[in-house]
């Protein structure tokens, strides 16, 4: 019975993955139609969101205090939300 919840959540994953790629083509393919290079979209992003973690890093390492307390608030919060 174990055996069969673990191949079936796997199938569901992996017809899930297929979908996911499936879909991520079809926006690849409207944005080549749009003229935007879908690769060069990703390269930004990719480039931003490094440029974020890079702010964010500074910003615990000027700060460090102030970053365990904001830590410790969304501890707080998360853990007040999940006990409900």
């Amino acid at each position: 019975m174990a055996n069969q919840i673990h191949s079936s959540s796997f199938k569901e994953m992996s017809e899930h993955a297929d979908a996911l790629k499936d879909e991520v083509d079809h926006v690849s393919a409207t944005l080549q139609s749009m003229g935007v290079d879908p690769d060069r979209v990703a390269a930004v992003a990719t480039e931003r969101v490094s440029e974020f973690q890079q702010m964010i890093e500074d910003e615990i390492r000027a700060r460090p205090i102030r970053a365990i307390g904001w830590a410790a608030a969304a501890g707080l919060v998360l853990g007040f939300m999940a006990a409900r």
